[in-house]
């Protein structure tokens, strides 16, 4: 008998929650630093809106790849570039905090 182990995983999905209700840049924070040990969690902030999210195997891929023939271009072109990753944004100003996949 075989096994085919990828018959066998499911991938999990991505999966994202959006929090009833507005919150305040200070509310925002708060709840940030609450979440901040929650392993592949991603907080998203937009004016008042507060968005949980995880991200699954198939988002994973695709993100790579699309960054793989990016670099590849950007270093054929000779463009010069900052690979910086999933490093958090943020701009209380403009009620905006977000962490990228790539950037």
């Amino acid at each position: 008998m075989t096994i085919n182990l990828t018959e066998q995983l499911n991938p999990v999905n991505d999966q994202y929650f959006i929090l009833p209700g507005r919150y305040n840049w200070q509310q925002f924070k708060a709840i940030q630093a609450v979440m901040q040990d929650v392993p592949g969690l991603k907080l998203t902030y937009l004016d008042g809106c507060v968005e949980f999210m995880t991200t699954g195997e198939d988002h994973e891929m695709i993100k790579k790849c699309l960054a793989i023939l990016i670099e590849a271009y950007l270093f054929e072109k000779g463009i010069r570039f900052i690979p910086i990753g999933n490093a958090t944004r943020e701009a209380e100003i403009k009620g905006a905090s977000f962490a990228p996949d790539e950037s």
